[in-house]
């Protein structure tokens, strides 16, 4: 049998790599391999690089595609969830930071009803909510007394200069009554906090007072 030529073998050679021969040819290269060093380390170059088919393309592209998505999707989730807990953080703020108000006789009133009771009047827009103690007795300049201790709160929605919530469409003050009123001698407006005075002793009435300002007395 005439010898095949080595660059006729070596152009069949990437069909024969990739087993897509007819059973004569494969044998007749395959001979020819095993008597020709040229052409057998040109065949074993070729079956050594590496052929990705494909369908493993595919599933490559398939597998980076669904890996963005999965980071879009965790993105997508991070922003939602940053943003909601923004605005809950923006709405507490709001609604829920409450500040003292500062006294002014502008704003607040004690007035004395006929059998005795006290009313505290609110002439502010709106306000938050109020802070009262029942009346206390303390020593005052040497004399036992009963004081009530009171502050309004504002937040930003409920404020003298703001009203998120509502049009403000009352004719008169804001007004509520003491507790326990008609025991009061006096009645201090300010910021406080009693269990400082009376469970931890971090600071005195005199302290305290100081820091209020006595709005009535009887």
């Amino acid at each position: 049998m005439k010898e095949i030529k080595c660059t006729i073998i070596q152009d069949l050679l990437p069909i024969y790599v990739d087993d897509v021969v007819s059973k004569d040819t494969k044998e007749l290269v395959g001979h020819h391999l095993l008597t020709c060093q040229a052409c057998q380390k040109e065949y074993e170059q070729m079956a050594q690089t590496l052929y990705v088919p494909i369908e493993n393309k595919v599933t490559l592209f398939e597998k980076v595609n669904r890996k963005w998505n999965r980071k879009k999707m965790i993105l997508i989730g991070g922003s939602i969830v940053t943003t909601v807990l923004l605005c809950l953080a923006i709405f507490s703020y709001v609604f829920h930071y409450a500040k003292p108000i500062t006294y002014s006789k502008d704003l607040f009133e004690i007035e004395q009803q006929q059998d005795g009771t006290l009313v505290s009047n609110y002439f502010g827009k709106s306000h938050a909510g109020t802070h009262m103690t029942h009346p206390m007795k303390v020593e005052i300049d040497g004399e036992m007394k009963n004081i009530s201790l009171v502050y309004y709160v504002e937040t930003i929605a409920n404020s003298p200069t703001s009203n998120f919530l509502r049009d403000d469409e009352r004719t008169g003050p804001d007004r509520f009554e003491l507790p326990d009123s008609k025991a009061v001698d006096a009645v201090y407006y300010g910021q406080f906090d009693v269990e400082k005075v009376i469970i931890t002793k971090k600071q005195s009435w005199d302290e305290l007072l100081k820091e209020m300002t006595l709005i009535w007395k009887r």
